[in-house]
């Protein structure tokens, strides 16, 4: 039995997913031309025959050589050959050597030189673009949490630079094919007859030849099957990056529906919608890219390019609508007063009671010798559209600390709302849904207003001002912090002395370190055992320098 041409090209042609039209696009024939191969009628001329095997990765043999049947069988055996591979390698090291046996040694040392400048710059270019792409996929699985993200970048660190390892070798080497191998065949001896009148001898001498090889001769076949290893990696990449864009294009689609549900309340929401909608278009078109390249389809580039240009466009009168609507708005950067409330709070007077909120930067304290003398009143300013007031009591350095705050009574829905009621009125409180108290003022008399604020003094570094019969005192960092084995030790307030517990470690001993600041003195005590100080190797004299480089924001 005979195979004849045009039917082993139809074989072919089909099996790669060609139509006549595109396989005639490829080799810049008509259709018709493919349509009379395929029908026996005519023969292709030689170099659109090399084409064709170049295209469909067989021999010219097995094209058109009748008595090969089997042209698929045939083109496995090309695929898949090791041995061909083997002898692909082995063929590219003896080349190498034979090169380097006989070139000049200024050429092998170019030749030396410049591929290791390349190396070098194909090293450096590995360097970030493997860092940020298994930053950017891990940063996609931060909702499974920090370690977990941290060991996925590892990994995905690990595989990126061993692939642009295989990528790098296959560029240097077909680099050096294309620069230096393919320009040399060993050389040939030319014998030059001279004749000497002195002694009438034969000299035989050995050039270099140069010779100029098509540039389109066929790789190594184990650059083929590095590289197929390579595109096989980059697609299972590809293939994370567009699962997570499928997420993104949920998150994209949901915020478009509820955006385009909120168009009557303000014109902002039409800006956001149109921009959203575009941004769901692009992620959309991205992909179909990232798909259709690991299922290695063919993209309509026309398409694709007026689908996207209609998309940037959109989204970008978008963000203009969603700007002019936004300069229209009042940016109110403080909160509503017409929904602050005022809450009084009573409690029992305390001998080593503090009373403080640290969200705030003042206290206001009052004096009013008509509040009985065991009792202190406080006035807690609030926004009650949104929080309630939820005191609770705490201890710190054995003083009890007594801290009003604000906690939320609204859903997320009615926060929305809330938005949406601002908007109409073309405001919009950018601090809006701070859970704060926004002052804080505390009465009592005369006595239990100084003890309070000598109780403060005791824990932090204080500010006072008095005006108007008002004291006023801004907080500046903690006054003392101990460090180290706090198991075995802590401050007291009260007394202002360390209290060691019974089960010291041997020789555990505490530095102090004093600074004076424009708010009182600063004090550190750093605490350690006899066998942590011999680890450590430092001294009390060596500890002060320690404490002097101690950041200031600490305290705060």
């Amino acid at each position: 039995d005979r195979m004849k041409f045009g039917d082993k090209l139809i074989i072919l042609r089909k099996k790669n997913g060609l139509s006549q039209e595109e396989l005639a696009e490829k080799l810049g024939v008509s259709r018709q031309s493919v349509s009379k191969w395929e029908s026996n009628n005519t023969y292709p001329e030689t170099d659109k025959i090399v084409q064709i095997c170049n295209l469909f990765d067989c021999s010219m043999d097995d094209l058109i050589n009748d008595k090969v049947t089997d042209v698929e069988g045939a083109l496995r055996k090309n695929k898949n050959n090791f041995n061909e591979v083997w002898d692909s390698l082995l063929e590219f090291i003896t080349k190498t050597i034979n090169m380097f046996s006989h070139m000049k040694f200024s050429t092998g040392l170019k030749c030396v030189i410049e591929m290791v400048i390349i190396a070098f710059l194909l090293w450096l270019v590995g360097l970030g673009v493997c860092g940020i792409t298994s930053s950017i996929i891990a940063n996609l699985f931060n909702f499974l949490g920090t370690k977990a993200s941290n060991i996925i970048e590892s990994v995905l660190s690990s595989i990126f630079n061993i692939l642009w390892f295989v990528i790098a070798i296959i560029a240097l080497v077909h680099t050096f094919k294309i620069r230096y191998l393919n320009y040399y065949e060993e050389p040939e001896k030319e014998e030059k007859i001279s004749k000497k009148e002195s002694n009438n001898k034969t000299e035989i001498k050995t050039s270099e030849r140069v010779i100029i090889r098509d540039e389109k001769d066929k790789p190594f076949a184990f650059l083929s099957v590095l590289s197929k290893i390579v595109l096989f990696f980059i697609k299972f990449i590809v293939f994370w990056i567009a699962f997570g864009t499928v997420f993104a294009i949920i998150g994209l689609v949901t915020a478009s529906i509820i955006s385009l549900s909120y168009i009557p309340t303000h014109a902002l929401f039409v800006g956001s919608t149109v921009s959203l909608i575009a941004a769901s278009a692009i992620a959309v078109l991205f992909l179909l890219l990232c798909i259709y390249f690991i299922i290695s389809k063919k993209v309509n580039v026309k398409v694709f390019v007026i689908t996207f240009i209609s998309s940037v466009v959109l989204f970008g009168a978008g963000i203009g609508i969603f700007a002019l609507a936004i300069k229209n708005i009042d940016i109110i950067d403080g909160t509503n007063s017409d929904t602050l409330a005022s809450q009084k709070l009573t409690l029992e007077v305390e001998d080593n009671l503090v009373i403080l909120n640290q969200a705030l930067e003042e206290y206001s304290y009052i004096i009013d010798e008509s509040i009985p003398e065991d009792t202190i009143e406080i006035e807690v300013t609030y926004d009650k559209a949104i929080d309630t007031v939820v005191p609770f009591k705490t201890d710190n350095q054995n003083m009890s600390i007594y801290v009003p705050h604000t906690t939320s009574v609204i859903s997320p829905n009615e926060y929305l709302k809330l938005i949406v009621k601002d908007l109409k009125n073309n405001k919009l409180y950018i601090n809006r849904f701070d859970s704060n108290i926004y002052s804080l003022t505390i009465k009592a008399n005369s006595n239990n207003i100084n003890k309070l604020i000598e109780n403060t003094e005791k824990l932090y570094l204080v500010e006072k001002e008095n005006k108007d019969g008002e004291t006023i005192i801004k907080l500046h960092g903690i006054k003392t912090r101990v460090s180290g084995a706090k198991e075995f030790v802590h401050y007291d307030a009260r007394t202002g002395e360390l209290i060691y517990e019974e089960n010291l470690p041997t020789g555990f001993e505490c530095y102090r370190s004093v600074r004076n600041t424009a708010y009182g003195e600063r004090i550190d005590y750093s605490c350690s055992s006899e066998k942590e100080r011999a680890y450590r190797n430092y001294t009390e004299d060596d500890y002060d320098d320690i404490v002097d480089e101690i950041d200031e924001d600490y305290y705060e």
